[in-house]
């Protein structure tokens, strides 16, 4: 009986520093996108970074033009969760389908307060060079 209370304990313990072990986000967020900002530290963090930023490192940050919904859908969001790819693993045991929608809507609410604009080329400059 003591050893099962003693494995009790420890695998709460062990679980409890997993859970800490996330990066914790830096800025608030209104509350309907708190739920998204939680699963995204809980599941997405330890790679792209403290609020989507990505900086140094494994994957990319997804607050980047490049993930704009011009440029990298929704859908292609949540396939990349639910399958993964060369680079990423399969999410799919980690996010259920409505947490996933929630992290998505977190990412377009950080994405537009982000103010990232795509820059194109402008001819009007290219004659002054």
């Amino acid at each position: 009986m003591k050893q099962s209370k003693f494995f009790i304990i420890l695998t709460a313990i062990f679980l409890f520093l997993i859970s800490s072990c996330a990066p914790k986000p830096t800025k608030k967020v209104p509350i309907e996108f708190e739920a998204g900002q939680k699963y995204f530290h809980r599941v997405c963090a330890n790679c792209h970074g403290v609020d989507a930023l990505g900086k140094n490192t494994k994957a990319p940050g997804l607050i980047d033009p490049e993930y704009l919904p011009e440029n990298f859908s929704d859908e292609e969001f949540y396939q990349q969760i639910v399958e993964g790819s060369k680079k990423m693993p399969s999410q799919r045991n980690k996010v259920s389908d409505p947490e996933i929608k929630e992290i998505i809507k977190y990412l377009r609410y950080s994405q537009k307060i982000a103010d990232l604009v795509v820059e194109e080329d402008d001819p009007e400059n290219d004659d002054e060079e």
